[in-house]
């Protein structure tokens, strides 16, 4: 590891109206990074394309209630965080286990030179699909 390289953790937002089914499409990513230390959400404010002709009978008002119900939650308790530790058991409240449409996959951990951006390649990436994938470095379970 490359000790100018900063640990971050990120999760993707996964919008799953349908839990019965497990069909989902990915609309949002958490990351957090202690070193500097920040929580930082990005998701898509309408329904996706994808989702609606996934979920062609969900109503998109709903959809766009959720996630800014889910941006003001990370806000809230982004605000609370001091430091490194806050950061993490942050971001650790924020993914935990949900009954929702909109619920977090697996915690995965990448090494980055410039960490501030790590939030707006992953979005890219795996919304925007204009990036190359990050390389992941472990997946916590």
């Amino acid at each position: 590891m490359n000790p100018n390289q900063a640990v971050c953790n990120y999760a993707l937002l996964r919008f799953l109206p349908n839990p019965d089914t497990g069909e989902f499409v990915n609309v949002g990513v958490l990351v957090t990074c202690s070193k500097p230390c920040y929580l930082h959400f990005l998701a898509e404010e309408m329904m996706p394309d994808r989702a609606k002709a996934l979920f062609p009978d969900y109503n998109p008002a709903a959809f766009e209630a959720a996630v800014a119900a889910m941006g003001k939650e990370v806000k809230r308790i982004s605000g609370r965080v001091r430091g490194p530790k806050d950061c993490q058991l942050a971001f650790n409240e924020l993914v935990r286990p949900r009954e929702s449409t909109l619920r977090y996959g697996d915690v995965k951990t990448i090494l980055s030179d410039d960490a501030q951006n790590v939030p707006e390649v992953l979005f890219q990436r795996y919304f925007r699909r204009e990036a190359p994938a990050p390389q992941t470095a472990t997946s916590q379970g």
